[in-house]
């Protein structure tokens, strides 16, 4: 076992930032909770304020397809959500009520009978519960201090999120992918969230009976991630429409769709680190790393160079990416062509190399970390010149891809988003490693690592949605697929990054109760 002394750096929660921080995160969290509340009560057939909501929502979807304003008037207030009415008036009347915006979805909520409407609205009035006692639960000060309300508040969390997502999966199986919102993605979405909060509170529980408090604080942080999908949607909203332009509600959206995963699963990840960090060290605070032996270390060469070529032999063929079968059949002819006109010749070679070297030096230094091996200058060189390469290539092709589209399916949301995560994790393991943080690092390094698999697992996830066939071909002629493979793997790399970490060396350093 390798061990190494590291300094304790964030063991208190005290800091300047700290102290203002939490109430800023209370404000979003419980502000949320009353628009979820308010959509909840505008949607039940007992709080309701008509009894003909359907009618009404169709009424303002008509009278905006005219041009009229509907914006504060008597209708809106009916049967749309406090919300939208914001989103309305940060951007126009048509982005938010008019054609390929919310208010289909709207009029046929409305249209569901008084059982289903009470499911749905009961959903979403639960918002406000979890999200209020999911922000007490991760505040250290108020955890540590009120450790009695801690506990029932832990119950009532709990049991609110098995009610919620169990009212979301009935209401999910009764409508079907035809009348969920954004239809096949968003309907895919929503089945994640669903599974991701039950496997990871059913975890956390788990943990708390083996008494794993680690362990149960990790997965709980999770959970609370998928949760925060919700409030984190409506902000992604609300900021899109004042940039908006011509685009549409539902082309916006699917850039949302993109990003979401990963914001809910770095705000889980950053609860965790900041409840891990606030805790006390252990007596004995030696950080011990597990050694990764010379067979595991040739396996690992040996699987990502196998990643690498998946991406690589495409890039040296001549017609690049679109000469591939599989990348015809699942992305559509407009997005295709979009796609290749950019992501393709010089650049895309440059890119597969960057990525392959920045692969093969961060498994190199993580195995150097793990075994207490000081790594060569130029193999740490390596590492970030072709860091900062493949993270450059991918912004400029999100750049010059733009805005998604309805034609356009995806554009550039993937490669920024890519770009931004692969700069991000390489300024966070510089600044672990700054630090003398060695465990840190290792959980900044295998980020790096895993999202820099991110373009093979595109391709992998395009092979593996056309062997099965999960995408129905109504929505693969819409660029369904190509979205659907693009989401998982940018989300997939970051989610177990952050399972890693839960069950870290770094982790296991501090005495969490």
């Amino acid at each position: 076992m390798n061990t190494s002394t590291l300094p304790a750096t964030d063991t208190r929660t005290g800091s300047a930032l700290r102290q203002w921080i939490w109430p800023l995160v209370g404000l979003v969290l419980i502000g949320y909770g009353l628009l979820a509340f308010n959509a909840g009560t505008t949607l039940s057939p007992a709080t309701g304020r008509t009894d003909n909501g359907a009618e009404v929502a169709r009424y303002v979807l008509d009278q905006t397809r005219q041009g009229v304003d509907m914006i504060g008037t008597e209708e809106v207030s009916q049967v749309v959500p406090a919300w939208a009415n914001l989103m309305a008036r940060l951007s126009s009347s048509d982005y938010a009520y008019g054609d390929d915006g919310l208010q289909d979805t709207q009029i046929y909520y409305f249209s569901m009978s008084e059982t289903r409407r009470t499911v749905l609205s009961t959903h979403m009035m639960l918002g406000m519960v979890l999200m209020t006692a999911g922000f007490l639960q991760f505040w250290p000060a108020f955890r540590r201090r009120f450790r009695k309300t801690h506990r029932v508040l832990g119950v009532v969390y709990v049991l609110a999120a098995f009610a919620s997502m169990t009212l979301s999966g009935i209401h999910l199986v009764s409508s079907g992918i035809a009348n969920t919102f954004n239809t096949f993605v968003f309907h895919v979405g929503l089945w994640v969230m669903l599974g991701g909060v039950v496997v990871s509170v059913s975890m956390a529980g788990i943990a708390l009976l083996r008494k794993d408090i680690a362990r149960h604080l990790g997965w709980q942080a999770l959970g609370f991630g998928f949760l925060m999908t919700a409030p984190l949607q409506r902000i992604d909203w609300l900021a899109l429409s004042t940039v908006a332009g011509d685009a549409s509600f539902n082309e916006m959206n699917i850039l949302v769709n993109t990003i979401l995963f990963v914001q809910a699963t770095l705000a889980g990840y950053w609860l965790f680190r900041v409840n891990r960090g606030s805790s006390p060290l252990r007596a004995s605070a030696t950080l011990a790393l597990k050694p990764i032996s010379q067979a595991m270390q040739r396996s690992g060469y040996v699987l990502l160079a196998a990643l690498a070529l998946v991406w690589l032999l495409p890039a040296m063929t001549p017609d690049s990416l679109a000469d591939l079968p599989v990348v015809e059949r699942m992305v559509p002819v407009a997005p295709l062509s979009w796609l290749t006109s950019v992501v393709d010749g010089g650049t895309l070679m440059l890119f597969a190399v960057a990525v392959t070297v920045l692969l093969l030096t961060a498994w190199t230094q993580l195995a150097n970390l793990r075994n207490g091996v000081e790594s060569k200058p130029m193999t740490t060189q390596l590492l970030r010149i072709s860091a900062v390469i493949a993270a450059a290539l991918a912004l400029y092709w999100g750049y010059q891809l733009g805005m998604p589209s309805h034609a356009h399916s995806a554009a550039g949301g993937g490669f920024t988003l890519l770009g931004l995560l692969l700069a991000f994790f390489m300024l966070q393991l510089g600044k672990a490693q700054r630090q003398g943080e060695q465990g840190k690092a290792v959980e900044w390094l295998q980020f790096l690592l895993l999202s820099a698999t991110t373009p093979a697992l595109l391709l992998i996830n395009l092979w593996l949605l056309d062997l099965t066939g999960a995408v129905p071909s109504l929505y693969l002629g819409k660029g369904a697929g190509y979205e659907l493979a693009t989401i998982s793997a940018i989300f997939t790399p970051v989610l177990i990054g952050f399972l890693l970490s839960v069950y870290s060396a770094e982790t296991n350093r501090y005495r969490i109760s």
